[in-house]
């Protein structure tokens, strides 16, 4: 059996590396702020860095408090965890609080983007049959692009538009830097995410298709957040074009890109071959929002509103249609590939004489269909605690299928015991005992 591809577990370089891009966000924002607010005024600055410097004085005083009280590591390691997860809440709703501000308090928006948003979130989700991505990484993911993307582009185009765009004559040279400013410093903080879910949790990260989920929920968060900024100028006509035809036609699209960089990035081997991957997905996913906005200077909107309805979506289809298939290529791809592998990581399982798996159960697992029927005749014949029973156990032997890939591969830091104690759950679901965490 291949051994762990890390062999200290607990301290990988990725956790460091992680750690170093998130403090270096916060020093970008924190500087950003700072200029933004010499140089301009802004409001907006003003309350940013308020916010981050508050946050940051917290963060510190309940480190101090935690180290001076509780020695013992593990009992500290836990109340940092839970420290880190209250103050990452707060600094999110201030900054939730102050792009609201900038929306012009547009409660309206928020409540009217949310079932969009989450009914696509739910759809998104479910597009990996083999293994779903867990709720919370999900949300996290929208979250990180509702609020700090949204952040740290208004600070960084709000730069650039006062700075470059200012300087330049009106035509073609000023509409192609305007392009460039929103390509740029919207996707590469939207990108940022994607790496460092990639960087921290990594298990949880397991190729092309999680990537590009992982991406597209980001991409999702980031237009919640500029619907409601549009709105609040535009009215009810900006949601229809970024919650309806815009929804995945849009940054989710151009997000997932990224992710699906990141993705190949997991499995391929040697540290340039992982920069490529993930600096192609960047760029590709900046080009076509680039195309998007670039759009407008060739083929703007016409006023009139029969002809405005019809140019939109053309352009929906025309600039970023292309780059949507090339994502959902890239998926089903990534599905296909996904499934035969864990079809024989399954059938590898059922042949030990203590494992996860049955025989029997090799065709029904490898199939999400037929998955789908052994759940319902659990339900005929138990009832819902028999759907969720099985539900459970299904759920259970493809996470054993899948950690038994990635250490096939050499793509895991967790150690041998990792995969152990996924045949005990497995096995404890079956005979009804408790499953071991």
């Amino acid at each position: 059996m291949p051994p762990a591809a890390y062999p200290r577990p607990h301290r990988p370089p990725r956790y460091r590396l992680a750690a170093a891009l998130g403090g270096g966000i916060l020093a970008v924002v924190l500087l950003g702020s700072v200029v933004d607010l010499a140089a301009f005024r802004s409001g907006v600055a003003l309350l940013d860095l308020a916010g981050l410097i508050l946050v940051g004085l917290f963060a510190a005083g309940t480190w101090l408090v935690i180290r001076a009280v509780d020695h013992e590591p593990q009992k500290r390691t836990r109340h940092l965890v839970r420290a880190g997860i209250v103050l990452a809440l707060a600094l999110g709703l201030f900054l939730f609080g102050v792009n609201l501000l900038n929306a012009r308090l547009n409660v309206i928006g928020v409540l009217a983007s949310l079932p969009t948003t989450g009914l696509a979130l739910y759809l998104l989700r479910r597009v990996d049959y083999n293994e779903r991505e867990p709720w919370r990484l999900v949300l996290v993911a929208a979250g990180w692009g509702a609020v700090v993307a949204t952040t740290l582009a208004l600070i960084f185009e709000s730069l650039w538009s006062y700075t470059i765009d200012a300087g330049l004559i009106p035509g073609p040279g000023q509409a192609v830097a305007t392009a460039f400013n929103a390509a740029i410093f919207e996707e590469v903080p939207k990108g940022l995410a994607v790496v460092l879910l990639y960087l921290v949790m990594r298990d949880e990260f397991d190729d092309v298709v999680d990537g590009a989920i992982y991406g597209a929920a980001v991409g999702l968060g980031f237009n919640f957040m500029e619907t409601v900024v549009y709105m609040s100028v535009g009215g009810f006509p900006q949601w229809v074009f970024r919650q309806l035809l815009g929804l995945f036609l849009g940054h989710a699209t151009y997000t997932a890109l990224i992710g699906a960089g990141v993705g190949v990035a997991r499995q391929v081997r040697g540290r340039a071959q992982k920069l490529i991957a993930i600096g192609s997905g960047f760029v590709i996913a900046i080009a076509a929002h680039f195309a998007w906005d670039a759009w407008l200077w060739y083929f703007p909107h016409p006023s009139d509103p029969g002809l405005l309805v019809l140019s939109i979506p053309l352009q929906y289809l025309a600039m970023t249609g292309p780059f949507a298939i090339a994502v959902a290529a890239l998926v089903l791809l990534g599905l296909r590939a996904e499934g035969r592998a864990l079809t024989a990581e399954l059938a590898a399982e059922a042949e030990l004489p203590d494992g996860g798996v049955l025989p029997a159960e090799v065709p029904i697992l490898a199939s999400p269909g037929r998955r789908i029927e052994a759940r319902f005749r659990a339900l005929r014949r138990y009832g819902l605690r028999g759907y969720l029973w099985m539900r459970k156990l299904q759920r259970a032997q493809l996470d054993l299928a899948m950690e038994r890939w990635h250490r096939r591969r050499q793509e895991l830091d967790s150690p041998l015991e990792a995969e152990l104690k996924l045949r005990d759950r497995v096995l404890a679901i079956r005979s009804g005992r408790k499953a071991p965490s």
